[in-house]
């Protein structure tokens, strides 16, 4: 008896090891995740093109890690909040005067109008598309989108004029929101990038850098917002304690980062032309090439 008891203990002590172990590696999992998403998200290089690189590199490539990353995409969009609170919150306070008070709201300040207008074209077409979209999700399509990605970011780069018409958001017309919208549609694509639709796509319509990055920031919160959402409730059965305890490790991960990078873009896009993010899409294309030959 002492030597059945001796035997499940030691049973019983193996697992636990090896439960912390899995627990321990899926935590450093979840932080990786989390500082990736919070580099990539804003920046003209394609969030879900580096998640899935590093998920193909990591080898856990299942329905459960996809939603992961897009749950925590939830952390990131908390940081565009914080940085453009006052922002976010003129443009609902307009909204909400114009719905309970009745009062017209300035046509010479950003609005909500904007933002549906920038993000309709995308919900109609994610609604459409939302079963196929999943099907592209392979590193062969995140290549082509970052090449293809890359050459709009030129294009763009060449459409921007020394005196861009609008160097103020509050300038920014509705249908150059629209128009932005439309080109948004582009980022269903894997590795095309909704941050590098967006904000080339600013500078085709006459938008100077800095006004794209925000606007494109702006456009984010409901879109991203939207979608971790609805990702999160379609898997709610499956999410156990550890499992919320890790979304809340990669989301919080992915808030710090975002902060930090959101504010540098901001800075070094003033005086910087996006062409270093073309050819950086270019180079990781082509490793991605490189990796799948080899």
């Amino acid at each position: 008896m002492s030597m059945i008891y001796i035997t499940l203990n030691i049973i019983v002590y193996v697992i636990d090891v090896r439960s912390l172990i899995l627990d321990v590696r899926r935590l450093v999992f979840s932080l990786v995740l989390g500082i990736v998403e919070g580099l990539t998200e804003f920046l003209p290089i394609s969030s879900t093109g580096h998640m899935i690189l590093v998920e193909n590199i990591l080898n856990c490539m299942d329905d459960s890690v996809i939603a992961f990353t897009v749950i925590i995409q939830l952390g990131a969009i908390l940081s565009i909040t914080k940085i453009f609170w006052s922002q976010l919150y003129g443009m609902s306070m307009i909204c909400i005067k114009k719905i309970f008070f009745k009062q017209h709201d300035d046509h010479n300040h950003l609005c909500i109008r904007h933002i549906f207008l920038g993000t309709f074209p995308g919900i109609m077409l994610g609604m459409i598309f939302y079963e196929k979209i999943g099907l592209i999700f392979e590193l062969t399509y995140i290549m082509y989108g970052l090449i293809i990605g890359g050459i709009f970011l030129l294009v763009g780069e060449l459409c921007a004029s020394k005196e861009p018409r609008v160097s103020r958001i509050n300038n920014i017309t509705y249908l150059q929101a629209f128009l932005i919208g439309c080109f948004q549609c582009l980022a269903f694509w894997p590795g095309f990038s909704r941050a590098g639709a967006t904000i080339g796509g600013g500078l085709v319509v006459g938008l100077d850098r800095r006004i794209s990055s925000e606007f494109s920031f702006f456009l984010a919160v409901p879109i991203i917002f939207g979608s971790a959402v609805l990702t999160l409730y379609h898997y709610r059965s499956c999410i156990g304690l550890m499992d919320a305890l890790l979304l809340i490790a990669g989301s919080a991960t992915a808030f710090f980062i975002a902060l930090f990078t959101v504010r540098y873009f901001l800075k070094i896009v003033q005086n910087v032309s996006l062409i270093p993010f073309a050819i950086y899409r270019f180079l990781l294309a082509g490793g991605i090439y490189w990796g799948l030959m080899t």
